[in-house]
């Protein structure tokens, strides 16, 4: 499998606070709740590993793991100043792939085990103007296929600018109220 389709992202944030100080605040935020900074029943996440100068965060459950797709979340000091991060969201891409793929399943059991060509011939009004029966079909298999088999996948790439985004915000927002604690 290529690296496009891995679900996983990654990237570099500058901060101004200091490591220890950074990641002391970011388990906070994770324990008032990590994406909105106030409990949620679908934003529960956990701090399972810590140091001085990293983090780990996990989503506790699948509601939490399904919401936004911010599985995993892994934060390093490199050097003073630079931040790097690492999302991992293998359980969303998971459910995308497993819900799709029963769709899926079901479309061309449906299109293999019904007389789909019976049908569209007694009801030309559902076919599409100007088609022939043949051209309707072929529509119809590429549809479920391409929304029970391809369309995950895109999902699963497409998911990854969002993901960036969110965790820049929330870095940038714990890095903003670290600094607060610092200058205090």
């Amino acid at each position: 499998m290529t690296m496009f389709l891995l679900p996983e992202t990654q990237g570099v944030v500058v901060v101004r606070s200091d490591a220890s100080k950074f990641v002391d605040t970011f388990c906070r935020r994770v324990a008032r709740g990590l994406l909105s900074g106030k409990p949620h029943p679908r934003s529960n996440y956990v701090v399972t590993e810590v140091g001085t100068d990293r983090l780990h965060v996990s989503a506790a459950d699948w509601w939490t793991a399904i919401n936004v797709g911010l599985n995993e979340l892994d934060v390093q000091f490199e050097r003073s100043g630079t931040l790097r991060y690492q999302v991992r969201y293998w359980r969303w891409a998971l459910y995308a792939l497993v819900l799709s793929g029963s769709l899926g399943l079901i479309g061309v059991l449906a299109l293999v085990f019904f007389d789909l060509r019976a049908y569209v011939t007694h009801f030309p009004e559902r076919m599409v103007p100007g088609l022939s029966v043949d051209a309707n079909l072929a529509i119809a298999w590429a549809m479920v296929l391409f929304w029970g088999f391809v369309w995950p996948w895109l999902l699963i790439f497409l998911h990854k600018r969002p993901l960036r985004r969110l965790a820049t915000r929330l870095i940038t927002e714990v890095d903003a109220e670290a600094s607060r604690i610092e200058a205090a």
